[in-house]
């Protein structure tokens, strides 16, 4: 049973449509492809067929960006190695701000979407671990 990860997102976006972190840009490859357990449609998520891209993979867990189907929306994928049916996943409207998503690992680790240039060293993000430019990770 898959249970969907606590999501937490910013607030409005602007007129613009942001298309979320440049990751998502580029072409897939091999590594991009997500495990056949993780289901693109589920009660939260609706992820886009072919946008995931991985981004880490940390402490036995593979992260994986990933476009929404509805647009606007930028999602964060947790896979844990060997354990490929404990996945979570969590999206969110692509704000203008600095985090897009949060999402709490099986382990209750966290993980957290970040846009492009954000600087990580801020206070807020103090027990964070940079893993990818659009990566962070905490233990609890």
């Amino acid at each position: 049973m898959v249970v969907i990860a606590v999501v937490a997102g910013l607030g409005l976006a602007g007129c613009s449509s942001p298309t979320g972190p440049d990751v998502l840009a580029r072409e897939a490859t091999a590594e991009d492809e997500l495990p056949e357990t993780v289901s693109l449609i589920s009660v939260d998520t609706d992820i886009k067929a072919g946008s995931a891209r991985l981004l880490a993979t940390h402490d036995d867990v593979e992260y994986f960006a990933a476009k929404s189907s509805t647009g606007g929306s930028a999602c964060l994928i947790s896979v844990p190695v060997g354990l490929p049916g404990r996945w979570r996943a969590g999206c969110a409207a692509v704000a203008t701000g600095e985090d897009i998503v949060t999402l709490t690992n099986f382990d209750d680790s966290q993980a957290k979407l970040i846009n492009d240039g954000v600087d990580a060293g801020q206070s807020k993000y103090d027990g964070w671990t940079q893993v990818h430019p659009n990566l962070l990770y905490k233990t609890r």
